[in-house]
């Protein structure tokens, strides 16, 4: 039995259908409503003139670059962020705890495979679904970037900026193994993946309307800070070094967990 083959096949379609979400999103905002948007900014500008400012920062606004390709684009990404949140949690949720859902691990687990070897094979298929949805992320990213941007063009810029959604996904997803290895049970993936989704972006919206940059430790969605990449041309080192160490410590946890906790009694 080839895991990795067997989880792709169980995977792609859900994962296909999150990612044209993604991207129908992303057409949306930047080829749909940019240009509106940016005609209209007079109009714009009154209308958020009339919502308290708490509200603007809650939901990503921030007036004093929206009116930019790469202010636009990083106000979809609070939203993008949202939609990639989900979509990496229910892979890691359903891929680490199927055999408790369907109670078959003493099944697989007594065949003649390594446990890390069966950690792993899920773990490549999950990272193969991740980038492929990246990967057409971001060309379609970089396309409306090369037709809506005003020149020149700062292609390595606008590359990081949207890979920064492959970065967040990666942190998410080690959260999500986490939670499927080390949780007795899951009920529901979607349930769970959607409460991951939203409590990243309820942190998200609560560290905006705080402005305390301490929250922000603990708050996925604002570790790769898609404004100042457009911007400044890189991202916060603490909060990228943050990121990489929760990731690392998450999946060696999830690891040690999967590999050496007894198969429960079923």
């Amino acid at each position: 039995m080839n895991v990795f083959r067997f989880e792709l096949r169980r995977a792609w379609v859900s994962a296909a259908v999150w990612t044209l979400v993604l991207l129908a999103l992303l057409g949306g905002l930047i080829a749909g409503a940019l240009p509106t948007f940016l005609g209209s900014r007079a109009a714009v500008e009154a209308m958020l003139s009339n919502f308290p400012p708490a509200f603007a920062a809650a939901f990503g606004v921030q007036l004093d670059n929206l009116f930019s390709f790469g202010g636009f684009y990083a106000f979809g990404f609070f939203y993008y962020s949202l939609f990639g949140a989900i979509m990496t949690a229910a892979i890691g949720l359903d891929l680490f705890s199927r055999e408790k859902r369907e109670k078959c691990m003493d099944f697989l687990l007594t065949k003649p495979r390594a446990r890390g070897r069966l950690f792993f094979e899920k773990l490549l298929a999950a990272m193969t679904m991740l980038l492929v949805s990246n990967a057409l992320f971001i060309a379609v990213s970089l396309a409306l970037y090369r037709a809506n941007a005003p020149e020149p063009h700062m292609m390595g810029r606008a590359l990081l900026a949207a890979a920064a959604l492959l970065f967040t996904e990666i942190v998410i997803f080690s959260v999500a193994v986490f939670a499927a290895v080390f949780a007795k049970k899951v009920r529901s993936v979607s349930g769970a993946a959607t409460a991951i989704g939203f409590g990243g972006f309820l942190l998200s919206a609560l560290q905006s309307l705080l402005e305390e940059e301490k929250l922000r430790y603990v708050t996925p969605f604002k570790y790769f800070d898609v404004s100042k990449m457009f911007f400044e041309g890189k991202f916060d080192t603490p909060y990228v070094v943050t990121a990489v160490v929760l990731t690392a410590a998450l999946m060696l946890a999830a690891y040690l967990r999967y590999t050496r906790a007894d198969i429960p009694a079923l």
